[in-house]
């Protein structure tokens, strides 16, 4: 079994891995983590409290993974579905965060797209800060 984790700097990421990294321990899985360029960089992230390189944080799990650095784009969404459509993953963990429905519509949204388009299950992770929007 491979789970797909998508990566970015941030809180949502953050509890997207720690959810990612006890899965693959629960299954036996491999992760294939996608990583924008920034990602790698912990320090870009104002709410990533272990600054340490991604790959170090990665090797201390002791969970096989593999570590696919991908350009920033406009959509990431991209590279998340064409990794998910290769056939090789069998889930997809992503980071999601507080958004308006006006902020959605303006802004799209990666999870959402995530979500809608892949051939595989998605989980959603939120931070233990998470609060929903005002509507």
């Amino acid at each position: 079994m491979q789970i797909l984790l998508a990566y970015v700097p941030s809180a949502t990421s953050e509890a997207a891995f720690e959810f990612a990294v006890d899965d693959a321990r629960a299954r036996g899985a491999t992760l294939l983590v996608l990583a924008s360029e920034t990602g790698l960089d912990a320090r870009k992230g104002d709410s990533v409290a272990d600054k340490r390189p991604l790959t170090e944080r990665l090797d201390e799990t002791g969970v096989e993974y593999r570590l696919q650095v991908v350009p920033r784009r406009d959509d990431p969404a991209d590279d998340i579905l064409r990794a998910a459509e290769s056939g090789e993953v069998d889930l997809v963990v992503l980071g999601i965060r507080k958004r308006t429905p006006i902020g959605k519509i303006l802004l799209g949204s990666t999870s959402q797209r995530v979500i809608m388009e892949a051939p595989c299950p998605v989980v959603c992770v939120k931070p233990k800060s998470f609060v929903p929007p005002r509507i």
